[in-house]
């Protein structure tokens, strides 16, 4: 006992303050201190609470949410989907290594966190239709066939990101698989695990067993390539476990990109070595390829052109295309500006229907008291969570402390996995030449055009991958979660449980249903009668509610 008592008198400190230290790390790495330490300006309690409208509920919104709650701040949060989403790991979660659960955080809880600093917050599901910029107001509804809303604001900020580009290809719409939602990680998880239940019926000699099990993945970025890398390892592993070597190695996955090669944002070194990686775990690796159209089992390809292609040379890639078979095609090829964003756009005489141009403090030009951040903005910069997430702490530090100033981005680096134990990190070194510098202790690589990066393969790359994005997420329980799913995986083999795809649609007889109760917001009351955005005559005859 006395033994015991002793050991514990010394690993306590210890194991406290490691505790502590890895917290400081973690808070200091997602510039997250002002969440414990208020900076708050001086306001007037008597003042009326200043009205903030949040569109969306992804990085960028749910960072801006955090940063702004603040006294004297009723803030109101509108997006049609209850959770915020970790997009990186929705490629684990398509295949089974991690369930959809540990990738969500539901929205009322963060919500609830703003509110007990901000004078109120409310979360309302429902979609932002469209802005009046003058009228300061945002029209938004329930579903098609719902109640309209009206929600009037003293400052906007859109962060309802982007929506999947299809260029349109013809048949991709129908028929193609998305990676951009929590349904779409589902609906490919339970396509991949039907279409393995089909073949393992069929006689082996069956030819339909190929079509089945052939995955054609679209698009060369961080996105399409980790999916490939998941697929590939689901393949080696679990399905060889589950359903015998005679189905695993019939899994074809084809990786397309239109562009020379995978990775753009990468350098061209570490481009290579993903591919190599890639294809010696059976991927084929297909650049300079397009897919020009779509049907339910089968996709063309044809090899890509430029935008400034001449005529011959369209009809030589049109000569040169192929119809392949295929079980399933994911569409991870780009993104595009939600129709929000460019009927606003519009309405402000912008050219550009990529997203909102914005000025150097991320205020939509043409506007006073709106502001776009994330992938719904054309900031010069690429559309990452990285960028979103310190857009919306800027915008929220903003508003909270009623000042404007230019944003200002920190790259940090870039990661990519590939899979079980490998992965590729571009990171920046520091600067000076008195400067220390890790990676270049360890032997990294130089990259980057001037030099500046450096590159780290394989597992330390993939061990730094998990790392940081198990330190991004918003809560401990989420961590817990994702940890477990993560062990969970490595030594029981991924999830093989089919997801059921059945969604009820949001309630429409009752207001409450929509979101957080709408009286613990004191600045929000409920109008039957009143004018509305709509243009409409029709529609100024159905039943809106007011947000005040």
């Amino acid at each position: 006992m006395g033994l015991m008592d002793f050991t514990l008198k010394r690993l306590a400190p210890a194991a406290g303050a490691t505790a502590l230290t890895a917290f400081a790390g973690i808070t200091t790495l997602n510039d997250d201190w002002d969440d414990y330490i208020p900076s708050s300006p001086a306001t007037d309690p008597n003042a009326e609470p200043e009205k903030i409208v949040i569109l969306g509920s992804g990085w960028a919104a749910l960072s801006a949410l955090r940063k702004c709650a603040a006294p004297n701040k009723s803030i109101v949060v509108v997006s049609p989907r209850p959770h915020f989403l970790y997009t990186p790991l929705l490629a684990s979660s398509s295949v089974g290594t991690i369930t959809l659960r540990s990738a969500c955080e539901p929205l009322r809880a963060l919500v609830e966190s703003a509110a007990s600093k901000a004078t109120s917050a409310t979360f309302v599901r429902a979609d932002a239709r469209e802005v009046d910029v003058k009228g300061k107001k945002v029209l938004a509804t329930t579903d098609s066939d719902g109640m309209a809303l009206e929600l009037s604001y003293d400052k906007l900020v859109i962060a309802v990101g982007a929506q999947p580009n299809t260029f349109g290809i013809p048949g991709v719409q129908e028929h193609a698989l998305f990676l951009k939602e929590a349904e779409d990680s589902a609906k490919l998880h339970a396509k991949l695990l039907c279409n393995l239940e089909k073949a393992a019926a069929l006689n082996i000699r069956v030819a339909e067993i190929d079509r089945l099990l052939k995955v054609v993945v679209c698009g060369g970025g961080p996105t399409g390539v980790e999916l490939a890398a998941e697929l590939a390892d689901f393949a080696h592993n679990d399905v060889a476990r589950r359903y015998g070597t005679d189905i695993s190695e019939r899994i074809q996955i084809i990786l397309v990109e239109a562009m020379p090669r995978i990775l753009a944002p990468f350098d061209e070194k570490l481009a290579n070595v993903a591919k190599e990686h890639l294809v010696s775990k059976g991927v084929d690796v297909r650049t300079g390829t397009a897919v020009t159209y779509v049907e339910s089992n089968d996709v063309t390809l044809a090899p890509s052109c430029p935008r400034n292609a001449t005529k011959e040379q369209r009809e030589a890639a049109a000569a040169a295309a192929k119809t392949e078979e295929t079980g399933a095609l994911v569409w991870a090829a780009g993104i595009g500006a939600r129709p929000l964003v460019k009927k606003l756009a519009n309405s402000l005489g912008q050219t550009d229907m990529r997203g909102l141009q914005v000025d150097e403090t991320l205020k939509v030009k043409g506007t006073d008291s709106v502001y776009a951040i994330g992938d719904a903005a054309l900031s010069g910069y690429a559309p990452t969570a990285q960028v979103a997430s310190q857009q919306g702490k800027h915008i929220g530090r903003a508003i909270r402390d009623g000042i404007d100033s230019k944003f200002e981005y920190i790259h940090a680096g870039s990661l990519c996995c590939l899979g079980s134990d490998n992965g590729i990190a571009q990171l920046l070194a520091p600067k000076g030449s008195n400067s220390f510098n890790v990676w270049d202790a360890l032997g990294a690589e130089q990259v980057g055009k001037d030099g500046d990066e450096r590159a780290v393969t394989g597992k330390p790359a993939f061990v730094m991958w998990r790392s940081l994005y198990w330190t991004k997420l918003l809560s401990t329980s989420s961590r817990l979660s994702l940890g477990g799913d993560w062990i969970k995986a490595q030594l029981h083999g991924r999830d093989v449980v089919e997801p059921v795809l059945q969604r009820t649609p949001t309630l429409k007889a009752a207001v409450e249903s929509m979101g957080t109760e709408l009286r613990r917001n004191n600045t929000i009351r409920l109008v039957n009668k009143a004018d509305t955005l709509a243009t409409d005559p029709a529609e100024k005859k159905k039943k809106r509610f007011w947000f005040f």
